[in-house]
C-alpha cells in the first residue's frame, strides 16, 4: 500500500501539545514539516473527533491530544476518503492498554515507546505497564533482583515520551498479593503471611508499601495509581492466623485497603484496585463470577469513595453477562472501570478468536451501563513468551470496535493496522489459528511445544478427548497455516517467521510422536530407526526455534528472563534425547520397554497449558 504523505507547517501550530504530538510521530510516520503532501490543520477545542479532507487539505478538530493522534491515524490509513468528513464520539473518557512487564519479559524502554506510538494513533490515551516488583525502591535490593526490574529515569523517560503521545502512565502495582517473586526472598519474612501475600499486621508491610507509593508519585505525573489487591485467596490464612488466629478475611482485607488509600490520600494519589476479592470472599468457592455470592453490607459501607474498581473479566461471551456484573458494581458504590483482554497468556501469538468474542459483547455491555473507562489487559502468564507485537492486531481491533459503530470490517482494520503497524492484519488473524478451538477440535500451541516427549500428559488427554485420528487433524491444520503464511512478509507488527518457525516445529513434534508410537507398537526395526530420525528433525527444530526466539526477545526485552525459555527448550531437546536413546536400546534388545510409553489413561485427567503442568508429573520444587 502506498503510504500517505501528511505535511504540517510548524509556523501555523501554535499549540505546543500539538507540535510535540506531530513531531513524536514524525520520527516514525510519513508526517513531515514544511515539505509536500497532504496538508493538515490541527485543531484542539470541540468535543469528539472530526477528519475531513477536500482539495488535497486535511482539518482534524479534536477535543484531545489523544483524540488527534487517532485522526492523525486515520488519514495515515486512507481511511477519509477524499471530499469527505468522517466524525466519531464515543461513550469513554479513558480507552487504555496494560502490558504485563513482571512474569520474565520486561519491557525495553524503546519497545515501549513504538507500543505507545502505535496506541495514540489508534486513539487510547492511558497505558499501564503492570508491575509487581520490577522497578528500583531505595534499599530494597531484593526488589525486582535479577529480574530486570525499570530504573526510576527509563519510567521517567516512558512517562516524557507518552505525555507528547496525549497518554497518561498509570502505575499498575501490587500492594497486598501477587508479591511471590519478592516474598521469596528470606529477608521479608518479617512481613510474609503466605508465599504471595504481604502480613497486614506488621508495620514494615506498610513502610514497603509506601516506598512503592512513593515511587510511582515521582516518576510518572499521573496521579493515579493502579494498587492491585487482587485474587489474595490465602490473605489471614498463613503466618497472620499464626499469630493473631482466625479472621474474617474479608475484615482484613478492607481494614488494609482502608490504610492504604489513606497513605495515597498523603501523597495525592487517587487509588484503583482490582475488584474481584468483594465477590470471591462472597462466594463460597472463591468464584469471582459466582451469581451466589454475598458481599456483607458492614464492608460495602468501609469502602473508601475515592478508591476506583476495577472489573477485570477476560472470559465471558454474553453481553448480558457483563450489564449484569457492572450493575454489581455499581451496588458496591460506583460505577467500576471496565478491564476486558487481549489474549496473550499462554499462547505464543495472541489469541485473536478469544479476543473478538470476549471484547465484543464487553464494550457493547459498557456502552449501554454507561461506563467511561475502559483498559485491555495482557497478561504473560507461564513465561511472557508472546509475541507482544502480534496482540496490536487484538488492540486494533478493540480501538475501532471502541471509536467506531457497529462491529469494524476487516477492510478497515487491514488499513489501519497496514499504516499504524507496518504488518497484515489478516496475517495476524491467520497466525492465531495455532491456538484453535472449534466445535470438532480443540489444541493449545503451547501445550503441545511443552509437552514432555516421553510423558505426553497432553498428547494421552487430547487422544481421550478427541478421538484417535485427533493428532493426524491437527497434523493438516498445521500445514494449511504455514502454507497460508508462507505469502506474508516478516516485520511490522508481529513477526511471521518467528511464527511459522514455531509451527515447523510442532509438526515436527506430532509427527515424531506419531511415529514412536507406531514404532514402539510393531518394535520393527526399521520403523525406529525410521522415528529416530524423525527426533533428530525434531530437535534441530527447537533449536532453530530457541534461536528465533532470542533474537526476538533481545530486540524487545531485557535480557534478565530469558533464561526460562533457554531452560524449558534446552529440556525439551534433553528429554528428546533421551527417547532418542531408549529407541536405540529398544533396537539393540538392550532394554525390551519404555514405562512410559507404556502408561495409558482411559480417561481424562483434565489439563492445563503452562509448562510446569505438562513437562513432568512429579514433584519440581
Amino acid at each position: 500500500m502506498k503510504k500517505q504523505i501528511i505535511a504540517w507547517n510548524p509556523a501555523a501550530v501554535k499549540d505546543p501539545q500539538i507540535r510535540k504530538l506531530l513531531s513524536t510521530l514524525g520520527e516514525h510516520y510519513p508526517l513531515v514539516a514544511n515539505g509536500k503532501g497532504l496538508e493538515l490543520t490541527p485543531i484542539l477545542g470541540k468535543k469528539g473527533l472530526r477528519v475531513r479532507r477536500a482539495n488535497g487539505r486535511a482539518e482534524v478538530t479534536a477535543g484531545t491530544i489523544s483524540q488527534l493522534a487517532r485522526g492523525v491515524g486515520m488519514l495515515l490509513s486512507g481511511t477519509v476518503g477524499k471530499n469527505r468528513t468522517v466524525t466519531e464520539k464515543t461513550v469513554f473518557q479513558t480507552a487504555g492498554l496494560m502490558l504485563d512487564c513482571c512474569r520474565n519479559s520486561v519491557l525495553k524502554v524503546d519497545y515501549v515507546k513504538e507500543w505507545l506510538r502505535r496506541a495514540a494513533l489508534m486513539g487510547y490515551n492511558l497505558m499501564m505497564l503492570y508491575t509487581k516488583d520490577t522497578y528500583e525502591l531505595p534499599g530494597e535490593e531484593c526488589f525486582g533482583y535479577l529480574r530486570g526490574r525499570y530504573a526510576a529515569a527509563e519510567l521517567k523517560e516512558i512517562d516524557e515520551y507518552a505525555g507528547r503521545l496525549g497518554i497518561e502512565m498509570v502505575g499498575c502495582i501490587q500492594a497486598l498479593g501477587h508479591l511471590e517473586p519478592v516474598l521469596r526472598w528470606p529477608r521479608y519474612r518479617a512481613i510474609t503471611d503466605t508465599a504471595a501475600e504481604l502480613l497486614t499486621t506488621e508495620e514494615k508491610s506498610y513502610e514497603l508499601i509506601n516506598k512503592m507509593l512513593d515511587f510511582y508519585g515521582s516518576v510518572f505525573k499521573s496521579r493515579r495509581i493502579h494498587l492491585g489487591m487482587d485474587e489474595t485467596h490465602g490473605l489471614g490464612r498463613g503466618r497472620y492466623m499464626d499469630l493473631n488466629g482466625y479472621r474474617r478475611p474479608f475484615d482484613i482485607y478492607i481494614d488494609h485497603l482502608n490504610r492504604v488509600v489513606g497513605e495515597c490520600n498523603k501523597r495525592k494519589l487517587t487509588p484503583m484496585i482490582w475488584s474481584d476479592m468483594f465477590f470471591r470472599m462472597g462466594s463460597k468457592t472463591m468464584a469471582y463470577y459466582d451469581t451466589k455470592a454475598v458481599t456483607p453490607q458492614d464492608i460495602i459501607d468501609k469502602i473508601p469513595r475515592e478508591v476506583q474498581l476495577t472489573y477485570w473479566d477476560y472470559f465471558h461471551k454474553d453481553k448480558e453477562f457483563y450489564r449484569e456484573w457492572i450493575q454489581r458494581h455499581r451496588k458496591l458504590g460506583s460505577l467500576p472501570v471496565m478491564a476486558s483482554g487481549i489474549w496473550t497468556w499462554p499462547v505464543f501469538w495472541y489469541n485473536h478468536r478469544q479476543t473478538v468474542q470476549t471484547v465484543r459483547p464487553c464494550i457493547e455491555a459498557c456502552i449501554q451501563e454507561g461506563v467511561e473507562e475502559i483498559i485491555f489487559t495482557m497478561w504473560g502468564d507461564d513465561g511472557g513468551y508472546c509475541d507482544w507485537s502480534s496482540a496490536l492486531a487484538g488492540a486494533c481491533y478493540a480501538a475501532e470496535k471502541i471509536f467506531a459503530s457497529g462491529e469494524p470490517g476487516d477492510k478497515l482494520l487491514e488499513k489501519k493496522f497496514a499504516a499504524i503497524c507496518g504488518g497484515s492484519y489478516r496475517a495476524h488473524v491467520i497466525a492465531a489459528e495455532i491456538t484453535q478451538d472449534t466445535e470438532k477440535d480443540k489444541v493449545s500451541a503451547t501445550a503441545v511445544l511443552w509437552d514432555d516427549p516421553l510423558l505426553g500428559i497432553y498428547r494421552k488427554d487430547q487422544e481421550v478427548n478427541f478421538g484417535p485420528g485427533f493428532w493426524h487433524r491437527i497434523a493438516k491444520h498445521y500445514r494449511g497455516l504455514e502454507t497460508a503464511l508462507r505469502k506474508y512478509p516478516d516485520g511490522g507488527a508481529g513477526s511471521i517467521r518467528n511464527i511459522r518457525g514455531l509451527i515447523a516445529l510442532l509438526q515436527s513434534k506430532i509427527q515424531a510422536n506419531l511415529a514412536v508410537a507406531g514404532a514402539y507398537g510393531t518394535r520393527n526395526k526399521k520403523q525406529l530407526a525410521s522415528a529416530r530420525k524423525l527426533i533428530a528433525k525434531t530437535i534441530r527444530a527447537t533449536a532453530d526455534f530457541e534461536k528465533s526466539c532470542r533474537k526476538l526477545w533481545y530486540v524487545r526485552n531485557k535480557t534478565f528472563g530469558y533464561e526460562v525459555m533457554q531452560i524449558r527448550l534446552a529440556g525439551q531437546a534433553a528429554r528428546w534425547r533421551e527417547l532418542d536413546q531408549r529407541l536405540q536400546d529398544l533396537a539393540d534388545e538392550k532394554i525390551d520397554s519404555i514405562p512410559e510409553l507404556e502408561e495409558k489413561t482411559v480417561e481424562r485427567v483434565g489439563i492445563n497449558s503452562t509448562y510446569h503442568f505438562l513437562a513432568t508429573a512429579s514433584v519440581y520444587f
